[in-house]
């Protein structure tokens, strides 16, 4: 079965369809995940969600597939992250306030851990 190979900006979606060459509905199948929870209208997609709040299970299956640590993907998706805000930040369609921009204090580091 073929699929689209457009990419969208979210950093999930471009991972998995641009790096590991999946759709994100065959992804979803074969690690029994919820497509509609990464691209529905519920979804991560939707609520543009943060790469740090991904569920540690769901890194893994992306690093089992595409043969890396889950570390390399999460720093592999930060900087799909980046791409995405900055393209949402420059869009027109999207009313994106620098606020919105930054990521959650919970995934920012401390004075104290950059030490």
């Amino acid at each position: 079965m073929s699929f689209s190979a457009y990419v969208d900006s979210y950093p999930v979606t471009a991972y998995i369809v641009g790096h590991l060459g999946l759709s994100v509905g065959d992804f979803c199948r074969q690690y029994e995940f919820d497509p509609t929870i990464v691209t529905g209208v519920t979804g991560w997609r939707t609520a543009n969600r943060s790469v740090f709040s991904l569920p540690a299970d769901f890194v893994e299956c992306l690093a089992i597939t595409s043969d890396k640590t889950a570390d390399q993907v999460r720093y592999i998706l930060r900087l799909l992250e980046k791409q995405h805000f900055a393209y949402l930040a420059t869009s027109p369609v999207w009313n994106i306030t620098p606020f919105q921009l930054v990521p959650p204090i919970s995934s920012q580091k401390t004075q104290r851990e950059e030490a």
